[in-house]
This record gives C-alpha cells, structure tokens and sequence, in this order.
C-alpha cells in the first residue's frame, strides 16, 4: 500500500512537472516567435507565419506574441503611442477566420508626418484611409456610452495607414497570423487636427487619388458600428488586452475604403472639409 502511494506521488509529480514544462514551451515559442517577425519588421522581408511557428496557436497566444513584440520595442527605446482596428469588415474576418475586430497597438515609431515612403521598405504596402483621433485623459476603466468617450477626446484627424501586410501568401494567413504581426503596423501619416465636435465623423467621406486618378472611395461610417462605435471598441479592447490607455495616445478606427495595394506615385486622400493628406511612394 505503502508502494502505492509512492507511486502515485511519483505519477502526480510527473504530471505537473510535464504541464510547467509545456508551459514554460509555449511561453518561449511566443518569444521566439516575436524575435522572428521583429527581425522581418526591420529587414523588410517576409514575416514568418506565426500559426505555422506554433501548432494550434490560440488567439490568446497571439495576442501573447503581440505583447512580446512590445518588449522587445520597448529595449530599443520606442513605446505605444495608441492602438488601432484592424480586420474591421465582415467580409475580411470572414476571410482571415476571426469572429470580430482585433486590436493591436500603435508604437511612437508609427506615427509621421505625410512626406515620401519607399517600397524597399516594404515586403507588401497597402494604403488605407482612415480617421484618427487623440485622447486628453486617461482612461482605465472600459467605456460605456459614447457621450463618456467623446468627453476623452482632444481632437480627430485624416490619417493613412501604410501597413505591410508582409507575407508571402496571404492566402496562408490567418487571423492569428495577422495579430501576432501587430495586425501589419508600419507607418501611420497624419493630417492635420480638427476640433472633436466639429464634424459628424461617419458622414466625412473620402477619395483616394493616384497619380491624379481616383482609385477609391469610402465614408467614415464603414467603420464597424460607426466611428464612435468602432473607437469605444478600440479603447475597451485595448483595456481588455491590459494595455494602458494614456492621455495623448492615438487611435484609428479601421479602413474607409477597399483595401488597396500600394504603388510607386503620388497619392492623395482628400476627407472634403475634413481636410487631405498628400504623400509619395518611391
């Protein structure tokens, strides 16, 4: 009997021993992971795919990934300046897998102001036109109506997000792929500031130019629920994700148009009185 129990305390002790060992993998697949796509980021070459590097990747794992790749910006000195919407269509989440939205965060790095990009820096650019907007407080606590978040807001601004989607099949993809790439964050350029209350956002419509020729257009209610709507979900999620929610920090609310691949030309997106934003890719 007494051989028994010893036994058992052995096969106990193996049992917990093997679950801190598959663990403790798991933890460091998420960091080798996030190694892997940081270096792709900087050498401009094909992200690995995440839900290939990790059998079975869970969304939380991802998002596990997403956080590593924080620290990691975190050693070189950068920071999160915001978050952002991404996979905000129907249409797309239905493509890449996922049940809704997912958020991820926007680095100091990201931001600049309009000027020249070049496609050498990039593995696959796109050029989406969204709104932007800039908080005056901190927030800690999940938002519940949107008078609340409106009150939070400084100012609202054209902005385009130049993400690159970089791998070398997108339809290898998944949605957990695109999350653990900080859902493709690259560079977002700023237009210039309006006062919060001064326009109905999912009324400003926009235009895409290249090269003079327009390419596409869209209204700020194509954002999922509208543009307050998809913004409370942004900063609750952010919360959710046990990012913190600053004063000053930025946050875009999802593409206005049809995803388009970015080319060598000029652009222009012009928001009507909202204001416009110029750029040239080389």
């Amino acid at each position: 009997m007494k051989k028994k129990g010893i036994f058992i305390s052995v096969a106990l002790i193996g049992c917990v021993l093997t679950l801190m060992a598959a663990t403790y993998a798991v933890g460091a697949s998420c960091t080798e992971v996030a190694q892997k796509i940081e270096a792709a980021f900087f050498a401009a070459t094909p992200f690995p795919y995440a839900s290939q590097e990790i059998e079975g990747l869970t969304v939380d794992q991802a998002y596990e990934i997403q956080a590593e790749i924080t620290k990691l910006r975190a050693a070189k000195g950068d920071m999160v300046m915001g978050y952002k919407n991404g996979l905000s269509s129907k249409k797309v989440q239905i493509k890449f897998g996922v049940d809704g939205p997912i958020v991820a965060p926007l680095y100091k790095s990201t931001f600049r102001w309009p000027g020249v990009l070049y496609m050498k820096n990039y593995v696959r650019m796109f050029v989406e036109p969204e709104i932007g907007y800039r908080l005056k407080r901190e927030i800690t606590t999940p938002i519940e109506d949107i008078e609340s978040l409106k009150k939070a807001v400084d100012i609202v601004f054209p902005a385009i997000e130049v993400p690159d989607i970089g791998f070398t099949d997108l339809k290898q993809a998944t949605g957990t792929d695109i999350i653990a790439i900080n859902s493709a964050e690259k560079k977002i350029l700023v237009g210039k500031a309006v006062g919060v209350r001064a326009y109905d956002l999912d009324a400003v419509t926009v235009k895409l130019f290249h090269n003079g020729q327009e390419i596409t257009s869209g209204v700020g209610s194509n954002a999922p629920g509208g543009q307050w709507e998809a913004l409370k979900w942004t900063v609750n999620a952010a919360l959710a994700k046990g990012g913190k929610v600053k004063a000053g920090d930025a946050f875009i609310t999802g593409i206005l148009v049809k995803l388009m691949a970015g080319k060598p030309g000029t652009y222009r997106a012009d928001y009507g009185d909202f204001g416009s934003i110029e750029f040239e890719v080389k």
